[in-house]
């Protein structure tokens, strides 16, 4: 008598113990569990056996715990399913080591399991779950056992596809029908679908094995007895659907056959899948009353349209008996209009895609020069009758049905874009204008009516659908999904449109001014009234993206227009500005301006119109600073309650950023003449509301929630940047422009001294933390709105003062509250800004401003601030070398602080790698900016070797190129700053640190050879490493001359053990050679010595 293998007790009971929850199961024993059964699944080729007996026992049995036909009671279904989990790890992973015996043994099991538990038993009690499950173990041995071990494995699921009659006292079993149908569709997913296949990481032998399989499948005769038994097993359930006598069993099974169905049509014989009485059945389905069937349908008449089929003739001939026109065209007219029916528009997306199928392989079929002519004309007539349907398709306002339509108008476009692409012209020759662009041939009035009716669809598709609830563009997201739906299918259209225009230009301008046209003229004579807002919308969009289109053509203002004859000479006087741009007549684009600001449409009483109105003013600013008296009104409406006033906070915020662009654009004479009342109009807008939002978890900090994300705090910034733009338009009267200057930094110096003082009295106040950040930020940004301006200008700028009292009032608000990040952030944009607005005047002050912060400065921020005195050093030039000598020491204390503490986790090694990236950059643009005496000063000699010691190391470490690049940088451009000696230099000129030479040829010049001769160096990857090795190496012939030259050719090359002959070449080369031709010989030489070595 055989064993029983312990698995067979164990497994249930440690599953049982592992999916307890019972909470005095004791942990330790919990745990035991697991482990044994994860080294279950682990040695799943020597444990299937026993999971497979354990989930095939007690079948039969009408539930767990219950003895089946064998006696034995059926396990839990957790424990079933861990077990069939094992046994499929066997299948997929471990195949190899099963037997052809364990194999056959494990199929004849399963075949009587499915004969037990699905024929005669209970069906899993009607779980799918578990049944979908078998089918996937059963698929999978499959593919293990055909057609080599067991050729005729499919034909007991085969005598499965035709359900027993009901009895009187039984109904129809449909469970092993159902379990027989997803088998052969796992089946063909796994060895066709090219989804599942893209899937997965690509294996050969996978490949190969799913090719055989289809071919013996083909074959053996399977193939006709899988698609005749789904094709018997689908018409009887139509049949008797439409008597009426089948319940939802029946449409469900009809339903899976058919989707099975469509998953074999596209690898089996055409013979076997398509002939006369299929045809006919597909056809009829099309019209069945049950919408799922119809469009199960429509995806197998796919299938066979783009049947890859090699003979040309019989491909037509598929397609011409196919006659997915006439097939389509009556089932097109059926479900027009459909709405709030999703089975409906599934359809008709289908039948869209069959008819989308069609038309690309007629064009593919067309386009093929090597099938014959008479073949391709039939195929272009064929496609030509097929147009009228891609039309209405695109028309159809759901949007699901023109994308299934998309891939035949894409690729007629593509074609039509082939044929009209205007000619090449040559390149102009030296000293002459370039050629004229030839016109490109007109189009045939056929297909420019064709492009017509194509372009009014998809500019009318661009209009907001009137079932749709319309939201001010900006958010943290579409808050709608049909909202997000629309805005995607808008931008799917806008690329249509503009391959058109590529086509012809002329039919683009000539259909978007007959829409946009017709509303305005409407909107001028009725009202809101004669025109819904979905058009009047739509309209204005049309006017805003013209413009696009119109970039290609050359023009850099709406006010240009072709002209065949050159200019006359003109006098533009002492400025461009006054150049008469009237004389000439006004564009397409210009034209539609014209008609926009003429109609009122601004006063349209919704607010997605004026939102665009005010977009198209914005885009167009160019356009109005030649038409003066169109920027008063266009003021007007963006400041009264239809732009930046609006009640919807929504328009309002999107009006702030566009406010900020017109202002900030339209430098016109009459922007300077209002000012003032525009000002005045926004400063109700200008105070600031400090909104301590409240945190949704313990670990989320109230002020960062506050400061990051879309806030209405942050576009209100853009106010308070518009209104530095109109302040200093008023330059020319210095009095005026102290006093607006005064009205708005006014109050936002005395509410951040407010703030101050409220945190001084309770430093645990977040909401005055946040109010001094809020005015910070509008404090900088205020300054954002002034030009930068250079040493020469500072002197002369009357609002100097006023802004030194800022930074002044800034500084000692940090200073109370140097601890809050939020206000360091806030208080470093902001004295960024103070320093483009009057340059130099600040630097006195940028001393006390480093003091009082770098010591504060968390290590995420140090990246920050170092980009930020990068900027400092590129606006005060003179006055750098002081403030950068005084805060080198503390900057590189902090620094190495911060990269010699543990890496303890993944955000510390971002951080890590972010700050040494950032503050070899910084040390860079020292070197660049000729500031490398600041390295080298009394105040800063205590952390010179400590900073050499760890740049030399980064040269070393092969593991971060970028870092070994930049140190083999820095150290390149300091040869020549700091060892330049006086013979090199050919002047009396005393070298700028002494000594360092000994560091050059002991280190430098060695490590140029060492460590490029590693293996772990990227010899393949590293080519910018290695130019600035070369360059080290040649900045130092510089530098040291013949000194250096001699150094390497009798005592660094041959250490290296180099050939005389080579290194003497190598040395001449360094001598004679440019920096560019120089690097190549390095590169040449390192990779050399690599592969001697």
């Amino acid at each position: 008598m055989a064993t029983q293998s312990p698995h067979l007790t164990n497994i249930p009971q440690a599953v049982r113990i592992a999916a307890s929850i019972d909470p005095n199961v004791d942990a330790q024993l919990k745990q035991q569990a697991i482990d044994y059964l994860t080294k279950v699944k682990e040695l799943c080729d020597e444990t299937w056996q026993d999971c497979l007996a354990l989930y095939l026992q007690g079948a039969g049995a009408p539930g767990a715990s219950t003895p089946g036909k064998d006696g034995k009671e059926k396990m839990e279904t957790d424990l079933r399913m861990f077990c069939e989990q094992v046994v499929d790890r066997a299948l997929m992973h471990k195949s190899r080591d099963m037997s052809p015996d364990a194999q056959q043994a494990m199929y004849n099991a399963v075949v009587e399991f499915i004969e037990t538990e699905y024929v005669q038993g209970p069906c899993e009690g009607g779980q799918a779950f578990l049944r979908n499950k078998l089918a996937f173990t059963i698929t999978h041995l499959f593919l293990n056992v055909y057609p080599n071990i067991i050729p005729n494995f499919l034909h007991p699921l085969f005598a499965l596809l035709t359900p027993l009659d009901p009895s009187p006292s039984k109904p129809t079993n449909f469970h092993p029908v159902l379990l027989a149908i997803r088998v052969l569709s796992e089946i063909a997913q796994e060895i066709h679908d090219t989804t599942l296949k893209s899937a997965r990481a690509y294996s050969k032998d996978r490949q190969e094995r799913d090719g055989v399989v289809r071919d013996v499948i083909r074959s053996s005769g399977d193939e006709r007895i899988a698609v005749d038994g789904m094709l018997a097993l689908a018409e009887k359930g139509v049949d008797t659907l439409e008597q009426g006598a089948g319940d939802a069993k029946w449409a469900e099974v009809t339903d899976s056959t058919l989707r099975t169905l469509a998953t074999w049509t596209p690898w089996v014989d055409l013979g076997v899948s398509l002939n006369p009485k299929s045809l006919a059945f597909y056809q009829r389905l099309l019209q069945s009353r049950h919408m799922p069937l119809r469009t199960a349908s429509a995806a197998i008449l796919r299938t066979f349209v783009v049947k890859g089929i090699q003979d040309p003739q019989a491909r037509l001939e598929v397609l011409k008996v196919l006659n997915v026109v006439a097939i389509v065209d009556p089932l097109e007219a059926e479900t027009r209009g459909v709405k709030d029916n999703e089975e409906a528009i599934a359809f008709r997306a289908s039948i869209a895609s069959l008819l989308a199928a069609y038309g690309t392989e007629l064009i593919g079929f067309n386009e093929n020069a090597e099938f014959p002519e008479s073949l391709r004309n039939e195929a272009e007539a064929m496609m030509f009758t097929a147009r009228p349907l891609l039309l209405r398709f695109l028309s159809d306002r759901q949007y699901e049905v023109p994308i299934a339509v998309a891939p035949f108008a894409s690729d007629l476009l593509r074609v039509y874009k082939r044929i009209h692409k205007p000619p090449s012209i040559p390149p102009p020759k030296a000293g002459q204008p370039p050629p004229v662009q030839p016109p490109s041939a007109p189009l045939p009035p056929e297909r420019r009516e064709f492009l017509s009716s194509m372009l009014d669809i998809l500019v009318r598709q661009l209009a907001w659908p009137e079932d749709v609830d319309w939201e001010a563009p900006g958010g943290e997201e579409d808050s709608d999904d049909e909202l997000a739906l629309f805005r995607t299918f808008r931008i799917y259209c806008r690329s249509y449109i503009e391959s058109i225009a590529q086509i012809d230009k002329g039919l683009h301008t000539e259909v978007v001014a007959r829409i946009t046209v017709a509303t305005l003229d409407a909107y001028q004579a009725g009202g809101s009234a004669a025109v819904p807002w979905q058009q009047a919308e739509l309209a204005l969009h049309l006017v805003y993206t013209f413009g696009e289109l119109s970039k290609s053509d050359g023009r850099t203002t709406p006010t240009m227009e072709d002209i065949s004859q050159p200019l006359p000479d003109l006098d533009y006087g002492d400025s461009k500005e006054r150049f008469d741009y009237e004389q000439y007549p006004l564009s397409p684009l210009g034209e539609l301006l014209k008609r926009c600001m003429a109609s009122g449409i601004s006063a349209y009483p919704h607010p997605a119109v004026t939102l665009q109105y005010f977009e198209c003013a914005v885009r167009y600013v160019e356009f109005w600073r030649y038409k003066r008296e169109a920027i008063p009104p266009i003021f007007e409406a963006i400041l009264d309650t239809r732009g930046v006033h609006h009640p919807d906070e929504g328009v309002r915020r999107r009006c702030f950023y566009l406010f900020q662009k017109l202002c900030k654009d339209c430098r016109s004479e009459a922007v300077v003449e209002m000012v003032s009342p525009i000002l005045e109009s926004i400063r109700d807008l200008l105070v600031i509301n400090a909104e301590l939002p409240t945190a949704e978890s313990p670990d989320e900090s109230p002020l960062a929630k506050a400061t990051t994300g879309k806030t209405y705090a942050a576009d209100q910034l853009y106010l308070f940047e518009a209104a530095g733009f109109l302040i200093y338009f008023t330059k020319s009267e210095p009095q005026k422009q102290m006093g607006l200057l005064e009205a708005i930094a006014g109050p936002l110096m005395s509410g951040m001294a407010t703030g101050v003082d409220r945190y001084r009295s309770a430093p645990t106040d977040l909401q005055a933390v946040l109010q001094v950040h809020h005015h910070l930020m509008a404090l900088g940004h205020f300054a954002k709105g002034f030009p930068t301006v250079t040493d020469s200008q500072v002197e002369a700028l009357p609002y100097t003062p006023p802004f030194k009292q800022m930074t002044e009032a800034l500084l000692q608000a940090l200073d109370v509250m140097k601890s809050q990040r939020v206000v360091r952030d806030a208080a470093r944009f902001a004295f960024a800004q103070f320093v483009n607005a009057i340059g130099t005047t600040v630097a006195e002050l940028v001393p006390k401003f480093v003091s009082v912060v770098v010591t504060e400065y968390e290590p995420s921020e140090l990246v920050d601030f170092m980009l930020f005195l990068g900027l400092l050093m590129h606006r005060l030039k003179k006055n750098t070398f002081e403030t950068i000598d005084m805060l080198l020491l503390p900057l590189l204390s902090r620094i190495f602080a911060v990269l010699g503490q543990p890496i303890t986790g993944t955000d510390e090694a971002q951080t890590h790698k972010k700050l040494k990236e950032a503050y070899l950059s910084f040390f860079t643009a020292l070197m660049n900016a000729n500031l490398d005496g600041v390295f080298i000063t009394e105040r800063n000699k205590p952390e010179f070797e400590n900073l050499l010691t760890t740049l030399l190391g980064l040269t070393q470490d092969c593991s971060d190129p970028d870092s070994q690049r930049f140190a083999f940088g820095f150290f390149s451009r300091s040869v020549i700053a700091w060892g330049t000696s006086p013979e090199a230099a050919a002047g009396p000129a005393r070298q700028a640190l002494p000594g360092y030479e000994n560091f050059i040829y002991q280190r430098l010049l060695p490590a140029c050879f060492e460590v490029p001769a590693r293996r772990e160096f990227n010899i393949r990857g590293g080519n910018l490493t290695l130019f600035e090795m070369a360059g080290l190496v040649r900045n130092t012939a510089q530098a040291r001359g013949q000194e250096a030259l001699d150094f390497m050719s009798n005592d660094l090359l041959p250490r290296l053990g180099c050939p005389p002959d080579i290194a003497g070449q190598f040395i001449n080369s360094l001598k004679t050679q440019q920096a560019k031709d120089f690097r190549k010989t390095y590169g040449d030489f390192v990779r050399a010595m690599r592969g001697s070595a």
